[in-house]
């Protein structure tokens, strides 16, 4: 019995010492937003509006709460998450990582960052290696999110319509 235990506790460290340090910050926020729409009992939707970001959308009241964006190419992977305030319509919050490979074969992680923007405060952070490299103030103006904000008409259009 104490020896399974032992064998458990071996296994546990190691499984915790493969993950990054920015898996672990990436996975907080993560969580946080998950959590978010667990409370507000969101529907997730299935349904991909540009093939090239497949995606999942989570929805209160018919409007969307949450999407997250996937895209892959040869050298990176990026996933992004999109808190919308439901009142508003517009982004408040996100959170975008971006990991790219020295080569194809993808055996190596080159860079692996996180970018944090709280639209609410106007404030962006960004993580490299588990550690915060830049907070700043933003000005709202400067974000673009027409290509987001074109996803959320057309995803709403299609789950209104289901």
């Amino acid at each position: 019995m104490l020896k399974q235990i032992f064998i458990i506790i071996i296994l546990i460290f190691t499984l915790l010492s493969c993950s990054t340090p920015n898996d672990r910050i990436y996975t907080k926020f993560e969580n946080n937003l998950k959590d978010s729409i667990k409370i507000d009992n969101a529907e997730k939707f299935e349904y991909t509006d540009f093939i090239l970001h497949p995606q999942k959308s989570y929805f209160v009241n018919s409007k969307l709460k949450l999407l997250i964006l996937k895209s892959s190419g040869e050298m990176c992977d990026s996933e992004s998450y999109y808190l919308f305030d439901s009142k508003s319509d517009s982004i408040i919050f996100t959170v975008s990582r971006t990991e790219c490979f020295e080569n194809p074969n993808r055996l190596k992680k080159e860079t692996d960052t996180i970018y944090v923007t709280n639209f609410k405060e106007a404030t962006e952070e960004k993580y490299a290696n588990g550690n915060l490299v830049k907070k700043s103030k933003i000005n709202n103006d400067d974000y673009n999110n027409d290509f987001i904000i074109e996803i959320k008409i057309n995803t709403e259009k299609k789950y209104n319509n289901k």
